[in-house]
């Protein structure tokens, strides 16, 4: 689980590129950061959150969309990494946002 650890800060560095500016800087970190999120989404993460990828799910991020739409344990661990690891990095305020079914602005559950 260590490596989740160093996936995290990688993330905050290299989503920074969507800011603009020195994304050249961040570049490398962000590939780094891809390759590291595509691996850990089939081992670490895949037995955190107990559930498999689906075909097209590589990242961890694209799984999370899905994940918030669930209503157990599953839905509210995958809703906390979203609103307060990854949300308040991101320079739109979210990362993985899920589009709620019957959520007309198209915003995530929030309980």
């Amino acid at each position: 689980m260590i490596s989740i650890l160093i996936l995290w800060p990688m993330y905050i560095v290299g989503i920074q590129y969507e800011r603009g500016g020195w994304w050249r800087v961040v570049a490398p970190i962000t590939v780094a950061a891809f390759v590291l999120d595509v691996a850990l989404n089939y081992t670490e993460l895949r037995l955190l959150m107990w559930d498999k990828p689906r075909e097209g799910e590589y990242t961890f991020s694209q799984r999370l969309e899905r994940l918030q739409l669930e209503t157990g344990l599953r839905g509210k661990v995958a809703r906390f990494i979203e609103r307060y690891m990854l949300g308040p990095f991101d320079p739109d305020g979210y990362h993985a946002l899920a589009s709620m079914p019957n959520n007309p602005s198209g915003s995530a559950n929030n309980d």
